[in-house]
């Protein structure tokens, strides 16, 4: 028997933006990452979101009018990734307890965001600069 999609759920519904692309990430993700680095790093952490601040990525296709489900399309330079997995890194983040494990979960996984978004800009570079990294 084959599988039916609907229209919105179809392979073929190619949306134009993917949510899996290392340099998209939710407004969610954006503010905590900002919310993570502001006191160590105001300046970066502001950068970061001013980009909540810019036109989300289109998600017409997606029939979705709802502000939590933007999307955002990071162009910041390699040293600004650099700087930001360093801090969220460098985070005293407790161990998880029943008060905060959901906060810690989320953070872990920010870190491997940003983390795989610095991986994609070091594959990236030409093959004289990555050796400087």
């Amino acid at each position: 028997m084959p599988l039916k999609f609907s229209s919105a759920a179809s392979p073929e519904n190619t949306t134009r933006y993917s949510n899996n692309a290392p340099d998209v990430f939710s407004r969610g993700s954006l503010m905590f990452t900002y919310e993570l680095l502001r006191k160590h790093n105001p300046e970066l952490a502001l950068t970061v979101r001013n980009i909540v601040h810019g036109a989300p990525l289109d998600k017409s296709d997606q029939n979705i009018d709802c502000q939590n489900t933007d999307h955002f399309q990071v162009q910041l330079s390699p040293l600004q990734i650099r700087a930001i997995v360093e801090g969220l890194v460098a985070q005293d983040i407790p161990s998880p307890s029943p008060e905060n494990m959901g906060k810690v979960i989320m953070a872990k996984a920010l870190v491997d965001e940003w983390a795989k978004l610095a991986r994609k800009m070091l594959q990236e570079l030409p093959e004289e600069q990555s050796n400087s990294f």
